[in-house]
């Protein structure tokens, strides 16, 4: 989901930032969103783009990256978001359920329209041309997600709430 709208974005920025990379981690949804074949050529020919498939495990695929983009187009809750976030990633995401949630926009991320190539590549470029930002949204990424969603956190305050419904189905 977003992989044409992302290779576009890409191909866009590499003619003026000729050193950058994509590395795409993931399965290609071929059922409901289908990859461009132009896209599955640029992948297979464009050294610059590293595809390295479905993984159980992307936090080693995530730590050697500068940023995560992830212009999905829905999704229920992205875990891989929270693990970015937990990473120092800043992050460009999609305004879909999950991710404008744990995106706040300009603190710790940009958030896009889904399908919308030209502010994705907006803001990918925007991460290129200021790096002190991206600097700033990576040290707020981590903070934030261990203030909002530290396990413990999240266990206590989902506790609290069984038993106020159990009480309230008692009365």
């Amino acid at each position: 989901k977003g992989i044409n709208e992302l290779v576009a974005s890409f191909i866009r920025l590499q003619k003026d930032y000729p050193n950058i990379g994509l590395r795409l981690i993931g399965f290609m949804e071929e059922n409901l969103y289908p990859v461009d074949d132009w896209v599955k050529q640029e992948i297979s020919t464009n050294s610059h783009i590293e595809f390295v498939g479905f993984q159980q495990d992307v936090r080693p695929y995530l730590m050697g990256c500068e940023a995560f983009v992830f212009p999905s187009y829905r999704e229920g809750f992205p875990n891989v978001v929270m693990q970015a976030g937990a990473l120092e990633l800043p992050q460009i995401v999609t305004d879909i359920n999950g991710c404008n949630e744990i995106i706040v926009q300009n603190k710790n991320g940009i958030i896009v329209p889904p399908q919308d190539e030209h502010a994705l590549y907006k803001a990918m470029k925007y991460f290129l041309d200021n790096p002190n930002e991206v600097k700033r949204m990576a040290k707020n990424a981590r903070a934030m997600i261990t203030s909002r969603y530290e396990r413990n956190k999240f266990w206590k305050l989902m506790l609290e709430e069984y038993y106020r419904q159990i009480k309230n189905r008692i009365k």
